[in-house]
């Protein structure tokens, strides 16, 4: 299972077409008609604001969750129980501390059977000689295991998924509060369009900095 993703800290792609994003006109009294135009820094906002440091944090816990139950799984022999057993198991582990006694037997008990069927094939696959019923329980168990291995690989695959949609989640409610903070100190300061910096040579208004102090609150 990978595990590269990390929220992307910067959204200015998304942010406006062309690098601009374009915001109820003000009309603008001849005074302040030299300032209709501004400029802002989308990256260093997302970078600096609160709310980043807060998803960042919940995203690294997210990600952290999911990770250690896929490797719990794996590292628990948990390939040799069916798909139900399995999807029960990767279940309870995700209640974590909120899982119920019933629940935590459970996952006990199918912890349990899984290592105990690691352990019988391992010590049937190193004898030289088996009975017959001996050579059907590791028939058996190899069985399990061969099926096992993909059922698992999908619920890594899945995590993964759950994953990057968490990822853009988050990264849509950080793009959501940087426009909106733009647009609001656009709208105090009487601009009709502000664009990115990063597409802008030079601009007399640059908001990046008043945009930062709001998102910051």
């Amino acid at each position: 299972m990978r595990s590269t993703r990390t929220l992307r800290p910067l959204l200015p792609v998304a942010l406006a077409l062309l690098g601009g994003v374009c915001l109820p006109a003000l009309v603008p009294t001849p005074a302040h008609a030299q300032q209709q135009f501004g400029i802002v820094d989308f990256q260093e906002c997302a970078k600096q604001s609160k709310l980043k440091k807060d998803l960042d944090g919940q995203f690294d816990s997210f990600k952290r969750s999911m990770l250690g139950i896929f490797t719990k799984l794996k590292e628990g022999n948990a390939i040799f129980l069916t798909k139900q057993e399995m999807g029960e198991l990767a279940a309870i582990y995700e209640k974590g501390d909120k899982a119920t006694p019933a629940e935590k037997m459970r996952a006990a008990d199918l912890q349990k059977k899984a290592d105990q069927s690691a352990g019988t094939i391992t010590r049937l696959s190193q004898q030289a000689q088996l009975k017959d019923d001996e050579k059907k329980e590791l028939e058996r168990l190899n069985t399990l295991q061969n099926e096992g291995i993909p059922l698992l690989n999908e619920i890594g695959a899945e995590y993964e998924k759950r994953i990057t949609e968490k990822g853009t989640d988050f990264e849509n409610q950080l793009e959501k509060a940087v426009k909106d903070a733009v647009k609001k100190v656009a709208q105090e300061k009487s601009l009709a369009l502000v664009f990115n910096a990063n597409v802008v040579i030079y601009a007399a208004t640059d908001i990046t900095e008043d945009v930062v102090k709001l998102l910051q609150k």
